[in-house]
């Protein structure tokens, strides 16, 4: 009876299109062999076209002991690998005699006879080396190069049935369970530097030193390749299978990532033709649009990315993680305090950045945390420096949880009444189409429907932008005359409005200001301005943490009421839009500069998303630009100019009311902005009231509102601002959005409806919780009464 012969690869979803390739190779060469994928990562089949053709068999079905634990201590890479020796075991308890693993990025040319003959005649492992002959050479990889990474190449291996087998495979397997690691310096690289055991260990392995097999960047300066295409030859024979590690397919002026090799002139005809045609096929197959950001295994189940130093700390630390799915309850261990490490004034060092101090030798030298100052030193050492090794911000604080659904209660609104003594006075661009305007009239929304006496003193000093209609006209007044006052504007201006309004303010009123500002560091120059206040209140977390250690003024976090009476819904045609179709939404102020805001991101991903690849024609891109016209007396800016004549994009510029505004964000179905830097996302919360599903970039403020459960968070990079696109912009970084990132999870949101409505329901959960009337008011009567109570004004 003949061997049962099965072939497979392993990859998670963003090697997809490379795996369609080699799959599609396989079957061509092979078609009596059973193909299999087996999937590290979790099936999206509304997302990824998966091969044909192929049994998918996801990592989760290979009755790994502990399964979260096992994909939560390795990074994409070693859980690609570590799966290896249990898929081997699954395929032989699918009675496949002979087996054989490649992997995705390789491409088969002609059928694995040699292979297959090894095992037909009683091999136990077959193995290709990376080098048939030594390599003594300046570029990588020469022959102390492959001896850190293995003596053979695991991209391929072939696996008999033989008694030795079995035993060796369990062998292998209780290895990778906990050992399968990027760590060559401690002589581990993930499953492959162990097969260089195996020739000792198996009596029947066989070494395959056929030049023809596992062509690949580290070998083939020792190997010839002629032919064309259909009729490559390596050495003179044909080329069995070529392994494009490290390619990049949309940019072919090198070989691989890893080596300086073969890159641009260096590159001969037949390698470039190689190259090009395997491209070709991989991008047709839509690589590069399936994002790393979409692993499964890659966030905990707050949505918070899980960086390298968290999977090594729990990999060294938990060989046994006793508290249920780590996904689930390790991030708010990591927050812990650490029980070894003093409190400071400043706060406490958590378990994680415990961690951190206990691994780096010059790090103990400097920080003694048995003291309180030590403590102190080492966070502020954690606040400047501690993103690069916590790969961002995100893991520097906790994410807020996802309220529970209840029943709003709201608090009715009171009469607008002009006789009742005033107790706090907002300050503020209240009558302007400005986001800090909107702040200011949302402090003193939640101030009047909280039955805190209060009035507002519209400015307008050093402001272009438009009035808008509003409904507060009956508390404004030209005179302070409260105890307590509360400047709605930004640091930079506190200054000039102080003397401007000096007549018309309360000389001893005690003062607060609610200052924004979008970057992690704040202006040096501005700290001077907060001197002027007695407290300082921060609209959001982001900017507490920015101000805190900056100033020695009490930073108070007092969030604004961002919920709001949605207005009666309007006809799509009251703006012009098309009455069907999928209308995905943005809004910007471009007086808060544009680069900041990053419109043409949202078109490029919108792009990416619906026009290049499967177009959906149903979906839509509407964009409204505020005070456009207000960035140049001369012709239009080309931003403008390009967005005017796009297809893709409804561009709205006329000032709308912010009833209209509404309404209009009212007639779409998802909203998108893939800013750089946030204070607030009034957008975003915005979206979130009217039950919106939102896609933002994953940093700074809208972090609080957008999470994996609120909304659809897009991965990024810090990059520096750089020269002329933002105030200040000298040694501040702000995130490049990932708009591959960015357009899945718009075709997320458009494809995955159902998933979208209870995202968004959580969403307008979590506002009404943190944002809501009830919670706003609560927070402002509690302080405004302590300020009375133990600062009385004169």
């Amino acid at each position: 009876m003949a061997a049962q012969r099965a072939i497979f690869t392993i990859c998670s979803n963003n090697y997809v299109p490379m795996a369609k390739v080699l799959l599609e190779s396989v079957r061509r060469h092979h078609p009596e062999a059973a193909v299999y994928l087996c999937l590290a990562d979790e099936m999206q089949p509304e997302m990824v076209d998966y091969p044909n053709a192929c049994k998918v068999i996801t990592a989760a079905e290979l009755r790994i002991d502990d399964f979260e634990s096992f994909a939560f201590r390795y990074d994409i890479m070693e859980f690609n690998t570590a799966v290896k020796p249990f898929m081997f075991r699954a395929l032989r308890n699918r009675r496949h005699d002979h087996i054989v693993y490649l992997d995705p990025d390789i491409e088969l040319h002609a059928p694995l006879d040699k292979v297959f003959e090894l095992l037909d005649a009683g091999a136990s492992f077959v193995l290709t080396p990376h080098l048939t002959r030594p390599a003594e050479r300046d570029t990588f990889p020469d022959d102390v190069g492959i001896m850190r990474a293995g003596i053979y190449n695991l991209g391929f291996l072939g696996v008999g049935a033989t008694e030795e087998t079995e035993g060796l495979l369990r062998w292998w397997a209780r290895r990778l369970q906990y050992d399968c690691v990027n760590e060559p310096d401690s002589g581990r690289f993930v499953d492959q530097k162990f097969m260089d055991l195996i020739p000792g260990f198996a009596a029947k392995v066989q070494i395959l030193r056929d030049t023809a097999y596992n062509v690949a960047y580290w070998n083939l300066h020792q190997r010839k390749l002629t032919g064309t295409v259909g009729a490559w030859e390596i050495d003179g024979r044909p080329l069995r299978f070529f392994h494009f590690s490290g390619i990049d397919p949309q940019n072919l002026r090198r070989l691989s990532k890893y080596t300086q090799a073969f890159c641009d002139s260096d590159i001969p005809q037949p390698l470039a033709d190689l190259m090009r045609g395997y491209a070709c096929r991989v991008l047709a197959n839509g690589h590069g649009s399936i994002p790393t950001g979409a692993y499964a295994y890659g966030r905990f189940a707050s949505g918070t990315p899980i960086p390298q130093c968290v999977r090594r700390m729990f990999r060294d630390r938990h060989l046994r993680w006793l508290g249920g799915d780590p996904f689930s309850t390790y991030e708010d261990y990591l927050h812990l305090p650490s029980p070894t490490a003093s409190s400071g004034a400043s706060g406490q060092v958590t378990r994680l950045s415990a961690e951190l101090h206990r691994n780096e030798s010059w790090l103990r030298h400097a920080f003694d945390l048995s003291t309180a100052q030590g403590t102190d030193n080492y966070l502020e050492w954690l606040r400047t420096h501690g993103r690069s090794w916590f790969e961002g911000r995100s893991m520097m604080t906790p994410r807020q949880a996802v309220a529970e659904p209840r029943v709003y209660q709201h608090l009715e609104p009171q009469p607008l009444e002009a006789s009742t003594p005033p107790t706090v006075t907002v300050v503020g661009y209240l009558r302007l189409a400005l986001g800090v305007g909107e702040a200011g009239r949302q402090v003193l929304r939640a101030l009047h429907q909280g039955q805190i006496p209060a009035r507002g003193l519209p400015i307008d000093i050093s402001a272009l932008s438009d009035k808008v209609e509003q409904p507060l006209e009956e508390l404004f007044v030209d005179r302070s005359r409260a105890p307590i006052e509360i400047f709605n504007i930004n640091a930079d201006q506190l200054p000039l409005v102080l003397k401007t309004l000096e007549s018309s303010l309360h000389s001893k009123a005690w003062r607060t200001v609610m200052p924004f500002w979008e970057l992690e560091n704040f202006p040096a120059p501005w700290l001077k301005a907060l001197e002027l206040v007695d407290e300082v209140w921060a609209p959001t977390r982001f900017i507490q943490s920015m101000l805190k250690h900056r100033t020695r003024k009490p930073v108070r976090y007092m969030p604004l009421m961002l919920t709001f009476d949605a207005p009666a819904s309007v006809d799509r045609a009251q703006f012009g839009l098309d009455a069907g179709g999928f209308i995905f939404f943005f809004s910007f102020d471009c007086l808060s500069f544009v680069e900041r805001k990053n419109p043409m991101a949202v078109v490029r991903a919108f792009r990416r998303a619906f026009r290049h690849r499967n177009p959906i024609a149903q979906a839509k891109l509407v964009i409204k630009a505020l005070n456009a016209d207000k960035l140049s007396t001369e012709k239009p800016p080309a931003w403008v100019e390009e967005l005017r004549s796009d297809p893709d994009v409804q561009l709205i510029e006329n000032t709308l009311s912010r009833e209209a505004t509404l309404q209009l964000i009212g007639c779409s179905d998802a909203v998108v902005s893939l800013h750089r830097s946030e204070g607030l996302g009034l957008l975003i919360a915005e979206a979130m009231e009217l039950g919106k599903p939102v896609i933002a970039t994953d940093y700074s403020a809208t972090t609080e509102l957008i999470s994996n459960q609120t909304g659809w968070p897009v991965d990024y990079r810090l990059v520096p601002v750089p020269e002329g696109h933002y105030p200040f912009y000298t040694d501040q970084v702000w995130a490049e959005p990932d708009e591959v990132h960015a357009a899945w999870q718009m075709r997320s949101v458009y494809l995955l409806q159902e998933e979208a409505v209870r995202r968004a329901r959580n969403a307008r959960d979590l506002l009404h919780q943190q944002h809501g009337l009830a919670a706003c008011a609560q927070r402002l009567r509690s302080r405004i009464e302590e300020v009375l109570r133990l600062q009385p004004a004169a």
